[in-house]
């Protein structure tokens, strides 16, 4: 009798457990931040699964029950990470000719683009967002505007990027010609710590 029952209580949780869909918690990904974005969950013990999306991208699959803690989760962590553009794409034309205004803005958002990028891959890093101000100067005015930028930096909870920003300060000036140290302002965003019961 007794093993009738734990037959029948064996079935159910097997019926239970195949009950449990997976639903799609993140679509397109490039493989790179798909496989990230599984390290993360599986790492806090959430089961997930990858399968090919659209044109050469993954989606990123996990059950219904565990879609809010999975969320919740890659929120936390700044997973995905926001995609930058590169110069060659800012760059792409659409027609044949571009005003020196255009050209000009492109090249300020490619540069800001590109140091975003750059700065995110540093440790502890979960987004970076780069503004830089190029005055457009008259070559013979005595009195020119001087170019600015202003860095912010979104940070995990759980770590300290404060002795970064002298490295941030110099990369900035090093990549903008004629930019000074002290017209480089950059400002720390830190994460809140996670929910109970999410790494």
């Amino acid at each position: 009798m007794k093993s009738k029952y734990a037959f029948a209580m064996l079935s159910a949780a097997l019926l239970l457990a195949g009950c449990d869909k997976e639903t799609t918690l993140h679509a397109g990904l490039q493989e790179q931040q798909a496989n990230l974005v599984m390290a993360a969950l599986l790492d806090a013990g959430i089961s997930c699964s990858k399968e090919s999306g659209e044109e050469g991208s993954w989606n990123v699959m996990v059950s219904e029950r565990k879609f809010a803690a999975a969320v919740n989760l890659l929120e936390q962590k700044g997973l995905p990470r926001r995609s930058h553009m590169g110069i060659g794409e800012v760059f792409k034309k659409t027609g044949m000719i571009s005003s020196p205004s255009e050209e000009r803005i492109r090249f300020m958002d490619a540069l800001a683009q590109d140091l975003a990028r750059t700065i995110s891959m540093v440790d502890g890093v979960v987004d970076a967002r780069v503004h830089v101000v190029l005055p457009e100067n008259d070559p013979f005015a005595r009195n020119a505007q001087p170019s600015s930028a202003a860095v912010a930096i979104r940070s995990r909870w759980d770590a300290d990027i404060t002795d970064i920003v002298p490295s941030v300060k110099g990369l900035v000036k090093n990549a903008i010609e004629g930019l000074a140290y002290e017209k480089i302002m950059v400002t720390i965003f830190k994460d809140a710590p996670p929910k109970e019961g999410v790494k």
